[in-house]
């Protein structure tokens, strides 16, 4: 949801605010479409006559349409603006004179420094600040390089789409309270997750069966489930706030 702050905010970092409350308003577009589906019954099993025992076909009786693609691109487009707009503010701090024209938040490679060619990104900015993105990229480097990773997908060559996914359950008991839980097992069952499921494809039947809606990503190995994208929007207003502070300014 939008969020409604008292702080002072100058010059770029003004700008980037206004960035991220525009990205707010595709955010909440994005919610309310993936409530409408799944806020009914949007897929079910059908018995597969004369296939062998366990196979199900899965009818997708509604789906995400090509609207959650544009919604989500312009939604990323200004996460990704209010990153680079603040990282700017953050090297204006340190020398007035800097050309900005080449600034822009380095996302570099997840979990290893910032490289000569990725400072090239943030040239005159002050020890102190290099280490303040190093600590930001330490938080929250996998939503942030999520999101540079879908603004160049769907800026240059390709929508974001956003498909449906057979989503792997396993069953949880806790010993110690002798209680038991449904969760998600993505990570221990890769391979069900990663398959795109269409209407009218045919699966074998899990113990536990349930679909999930995910954004495939060139070169990933695996689809985003939309349900984190919440998590993702507060990292970059996480991180904007860290930026600002950054750079000497206080709420």
């Amino acid at each position: 949801m939008p969020r409604q702050v008292e702080i002072r905010l100058l010059g770029r970092f003004q700008d980037a605010y206004l960035k991220y409350q525009h990205a707010q308003k595709h955010f909440v577009e994005l919610v309310g479409l993936i409530n409408g589906l799944l806020q009914d019954k949007w897929w079910e099993p059908e018995k597969v006559e004369g296939a062998p025992q366990g196979t199900v076909r899965i009818r997708i009786l509604r789906q995400p349409t090509h609207q959650w693609s544009l919604v989500l691109g312009d939604f990323i487009h200004n996460l990704r603006g209010c990153l680079d707009y603040a990282t700017c503010g953050l090297v204006e701090t340190a020398d007035r004179t800097s050309d900005l024209k080449k600034v822009e938040f380095p996302f570099g490679r997840l979990g290893q420094p910032l490289n000569a060619n990725d400072r090239g990104s943030i040239k005159g900015i002050t020890p102190a600040g290099l280490e303040k993105l190093e600590a930001i990229r330490a938080e929250f480097g996998a939503d942030l390089n999520f999101i540079n990773t879908m603004s160049n997908q769907d800026k240059h060559r390709l929508l974001l789409p956003v498909a449906v996914h057979q989503v792997p359950m396993k069953l949880t008991i806790d010993e110690a309270s002798n209680t038991a839980s449904i969760d998600e097992d993505i990570a221990g069952a890769v391979d069900v997750w990663t398959r795109r499921v269409r209407d009218g494809d045919e699966i074998v039947m899990p113990h536990m069966l349930s679909m999930g809606i995910g954004v495939l990503i060139e070169g990933e190995p695996m689809p985003f489930p939309l349900k984190h994208i919440e998590r993702v929007n507060h990292s970059v207003w996480a991180a904007f706030m860290a930026l600002h502070h950054a750079a000497g300014n206080t709420d």
